[in-house]
């Protein structure tokens, strides 16, 4: 079964359109350096190796597609250190059929490999202390892998630290935690002094950005509502299961089941913090915890649990399908991938009646990210100001130059153009029907000379 799941992921890697964000990391990947404002640089490093061959969806996807599979492989290897053979076998399983986890093994985002390395160093940290010192260093390798990829890797640590200190505090007399933490740190150093050199944009990003209360409309305990919601899409059927899995540790009390728990604990608890702070929820920040109570699942397995494992596999057959075989019918949300590349090829005729100098500007990221890889070569940035300046053009550079801004009919394009442009001017729209029905309507506007900010950071 898991062969069968890694392989129509693939497939449908191969035809499926890129999401917003995969779009978005493969700009990064053509301006590689040691870190960017939304994450560490791992996922661009990754995106870059691989579109060396080529920059189609399935080369843009190789990564999280074998990340996936080794992901799939360490959870059984864990489960069957911790328990039996057959717990790891039924979380392998589980990768495959929760939306949350099967996805980071199809989608180009940091949590692919934020997912391996996170698994990778329970299972060091276990065997380190479990009477094997020296495997400290491969979870601090890991640790520091996952920190590169994504900084709620910093959880982990956390979670091993609170394990060791209430249930194994003698492993702290031993030198090699402390060279694992040394190693981990030193992995992310460039990723420190690259913020450093920038401002500290990290920083400002999730202070300013995430978890600032004007830019959300969910706050407080409307905020923790809205993340326990999202899990519903990416947990399906098996959320009731995933919610008695919390107790089952309680219940059982072994060591292993402590040291899953308490290592899981500050990724189970703080994604609520952001939340309930006006950062708008994400339903991914739960992933690492999915991954630890899939162990624990797994452990437990029943027959309810197997047949909303069957059901869970079932709806995510249906929604691979979708991408694979043109005559099935779309998934809801598919207004939100389908139609850039249209969009871009309208663009591109559209910026060569402009001339060389043209410029695609936007003023969000992900029409910005969409247009870049679809237009490709044209110059686009996001306006006012662009975050990262390193990956999109700087608005200076376009001052007196025309451009071609495009929205989504849905968006009210209110008169944020005429505060850029001397003079714009709509132009005719583009319907996307996919399977015989409209999806989405892009609305394009040509800007005669640019006029953006030229005080941007």
């Amino acid at each position: 079964m898991v062969v069968a799941a890694i392989a129509l992921r693939a497939a449908a890697a191969a035809t499926g359109p890129l999401i917003d964000d995969e779009a978005y990391y493969w700009l990064w990947s053509r301006h590689l350096a040691w870190g960017y404002v939304d994450h560490p640089p791992m996922i661009a490093w990754l995106i870059a190796l691989t579109a060396r061959l080529g920059d189609g969806a399935f080369l843009i996807r190789v990564s999280p597609l074998i990340f996936g599979a080794l992901t799939s492989y360490t959870l059984f290897l864990l489960g069957r250190e911790l328990f039996d053979a057959r717990a790891g076998i039924a979380a392998a399983i589980l990768f495959q059929v929760v939306p949350v986890l099967a996805g980071a093994g199809l989608l180009a985002t940091p949590d692919a490999p934020l997912l391996l390395c996170w698994v990778a160093a329970l299972r060091f940290a276990w065997q380190a202390l479990e009477g094997r010192p020296n495997r400290w260093l491969a979870a601090g390798a890991a640790v520091g892998g996952g920190l590169l990829s994504k900084v709620p890797m910093v959880l982990l640590p956390a979670g091993l630290i609170l394990y060791t200190v209430v249930r194994s505090p003698r492993s702290l007399r031993n030198w090699q935690p402390y060279a694992a933490a040394g190693l981990a740190a030193a992995l992310f150093a460039p990723v420190i002094i690259w913020n450093a050199r920038h401002g500290w944009a990290g920083l400002h990003y999730v202070l300013r950005g995430r978890l600032s209360v004007e830019s959300s409309a969910v706050v407080g305990i409307t905020g923790i509502g809205k993340l326990l919601e999202e899990q519903m899409p990416f947990a399906l059927l098996l959320l009731p299961a995933y919610a008695w899995a919390l107790v089952v540790p309680f219940r059982a009390r072994s060591e292993p089941m402590t040291f899953l728990a308490l290592a899981t604990l500050p990724a189970l608890v703080f994604p609520f913090i952001p939340a309930y702070a006006g950062a708008w929820p994400h339903g991914n920040w739960l992933a690492p915890a999915y991954l630890a109570f899939s162990i624990v699942l797994g452990a437990v397995w029943s027959r309810t649990v197997a047949v909303l494992a069957g059901v869970n596999g079932a709806a995510i057959v249906a929604g691979l399908l979708t991408s694979v075989i043109p005559i099935l019918p779309l998934l809801p949300g598919a207004e939100e991938v389908y139609g850039w590349r249209e969009a871009g090829t309208r663009v591109t005729a559209e910026l060569r009646t402009l001339g060389a100098d043209a410029a695609i500007v936007t003023d969000r990221y992900q029409i910005a990210a969409q247009l870049g890889y679809y237009a490709r070569g044209a110059p686009v940035t996001v306006l006012p100001c662009p975050r990262p300046a390193t990956i999109w053009t700087r608005p200076e550079v376009l001052a007196g130059r025309p451009g071609i801004a495009v929205i989504d009919a849905r968006w009210d394009p209110g008169a944020r153009w005429g505060a850029f442009a001397s003079r714009v001017i709509e132009l005719a729209p583009l319907p996307i029907e996919v399977r015989g029905r409209v999806l989405r309507t892009f609305r394009f506007y040509r800007l005669e000379a640019l006029t953006p900010a030229t005080d941007c950071p």
